[in-house]
C-alpha cells in the first residue's frame, strides 16, 4: 500500500512537475512579502505614519526615471533588432516593453513579459520568434553584464566587505560567468551546437528553428559597435536604477550614499534572478531590506523603501496593462484599411493566445 501510494506521488509529481513549481514560486513569493511587512512592521499604524513621513517631490522624482528607463530600453532593443534589419519606431518598442511589464505581474511565470515582447514584435516586423526572441536574449544579456559591472567597480569604491562578510569572490565568479557565458553566445560554434542539434533525432521537428536562433547569435559577431552601443545604453538603464533606489530611499530620509546603491542595487539585482519567486517579488525586496540594513539604514524605513519601489512597479504593470487594452484602436486608426496590412488588434490578439500557451506549457 505505502508502495503504490509513493508511486501514485511519483507519478502525479512528473506529470505536474512545472505547475508544482509554478504554485511552489507564487507561494514563496507572497509569503516573503508577507514575511517583510510582518518582521518589519510593529502594526498597520507603523505603516502609515511612516507613509506620511515620504517626501512626495523627491519620491515622483525617483517614480520618474521610470520614464528613462522604458526609453533607453527601446533604445538599445531598436539597436539590436536593426542588425537584423528589422525597423520598428521607439515608441512602438517603448508601448511594447511596458506592455510585457503587465504580464510580468500577471502571469504565473518569470518570463511571461519576454514572450510578448517576442511575439509582438515578429507580428510586428513580420520576423520569425525565434529570431525576434534571439534579439530579446542579447538585449537581457546586455543588461546582466552591466548589473556585473557595477558590482565590480563597488568592490573598488570600497563595498568588497559589508559587516563580516566579503562579496569580492561571489561578485568575481558571477563577472567571469557573465564573460564566459557571453563569449559562448556570441561564438555558438565553439560548442558545436549546429552539429548537436543534426545528430539528436528528436530535435528534428525544430531543428530548422533552432538553426534560426543559431546563427542570429553567430550574426552578432559582426556589430561590434551595435553590441557596444547596447552595453553602453545599459549601463546608462543600470545608473537609472540605482538612482532610483537612491531616490526612493531619500525620500523616507534614509542617508546612505549614492555609491552605497552601486554595491545595493546589482547584489539585489543577480540575487533576485534565482528562480524561487515570481519575477523576484519578495526576494527582490527582503535582500534590499537586508542590505540597506547591513549598511546603517534604519529597517523600518528600509522595509517601507521596499514596498515602494515594489508598488512602482506594479503600477508600471498596471500602464502596460491599459496601453495594452488601447493600442488595438490606436494602431487600427493610426493605419484604417490599408491593403495588405495586418489588423493590428487580431495581431495582438494571436500574440495573447501565443503567450497563454506557452505558460501553459510552462507549466504542463
Amino acid at each position: 500500500m505505502a508502495g503504490n501510494f509513493i508511486n501514485k506521488i511519483k507519478t502525479f509529481y512528473k506529470k505536474h512537475k512545472k505547475k508544482i513549481f509554478t504554485v511552489f514560486r507564487i507561494v514563496v513569493s507572497v509569503g516573503l512579502i508577507a514575511y517583510l511587512i510582518q518582521s518589519q512592521f510593529k502594526d498597520f499604524k507603523t505603516i502609515l505614519s511612516l507613509i506620511k513621513t515620504v517626501n512626495v517631490p523627491i519620491l515622483l522624482a525617483a517614480a520618474s526615471i521610470h520614464i528613462f528607463g522604458v526609453w533607453i530600453s527601446a533604445v538599445r532593443w531598436q539597436l539590436l533588432l536593426k542588425t537584423q534589419g528589422v525597423r520598428v519606431s521607439q515608441g512602438y518598442l517603448s508601448s511594447s516593453f511596458l506592455i510585457g511589464s503587465f504580464f510580468n505581474n500577471i502571469l504565473p511565470t518569470s518570463i511571461g513579459g519576454d514572450i510578448f515582447r517576442s511575439v509582438d514584435i515578429a507580428s510586428k516586423a513580420k520576423i520569425s520568434i525565434g529570431k525576434s526572441a534571439s534579439v530579446l536574449v542579447i538585449d537581457r544579456f546586455a543588461g546582466i553584464i552591466s548589473a556585473a559591472l557595477y558590482a565590480v567597480i563597488a568592490l573598488f569604491l570600497g563595498f568588497a566587505t559589508i559587516g563580516t562578510t566579503s562579496y569580492i569572490i561571489p561578485i568575481a565568479i558571477f563577472f567571469a560567468l557573465c564573460i564566459i557565458f557571453g563569449f559562448l553566445l556570441l561564438n555558438p560554434s565553439i560548442l558545436k551546437l549546429n552539429k548537436i542539434v543534426f545528430k539528436i533525432r528528436f530535435l528534428s521537428k525544430i531543428r530548422e528553428k533552432i538553426m534560426e536562433v543559431y546563427h542570429t547569435f553567430l550574426s552578432f559577431k559582426k556589430y561590434k559597435l551595435a553590441l557596444a552601443e547596447a552595453l553602453l545604453c545599459s549601463l546608462a538603464l543600470q545608473f537609472g536604477v540605482i538612482l532610483h533606489y537612491w531616490l526612493a530611499a531619500r525620500s523616507l530620509g534614509i542617508n546612505l550614499s549614492l555609491t552605497s546603491f552601486f554595491f545595493i542595487v546589482p547584489v539585489v539585482t543577480i540575487i533576485a534572478m534565482l528562480p524561487i519567486t515570481i519575477g523576484g517579488t519578495g526576494l527582490r525586496e527582503n535582500v534590499l531590506v537586508f542590505f540597506m540594513v547591513a549598511l546603517g539604514a534604519q529597517s523600518e524605513k528600509s522595509a517601507m523603501t521596499s514596498l515602494l519601489l515594489f508598488a512602482m512597479l506594479l503600477i508600471l504593470g498596471i500602464i502596460g496593462g491599459i496601453i495594452y487594452a488601447v493600442r488595438p484602436f490606436i494602431l487600427r486608426q493610426s493605419h484604417p484599411g490599408q491593403p495588405g496590412q495586418e489588423d493590428p488588434e487580431q495581431s495582438l490578439e494571436g500574440s495573447t493566445e501565443d503567450i497563454v500557451s506557452q505558460d501553459n506549457k510552462n507549466g504542463s
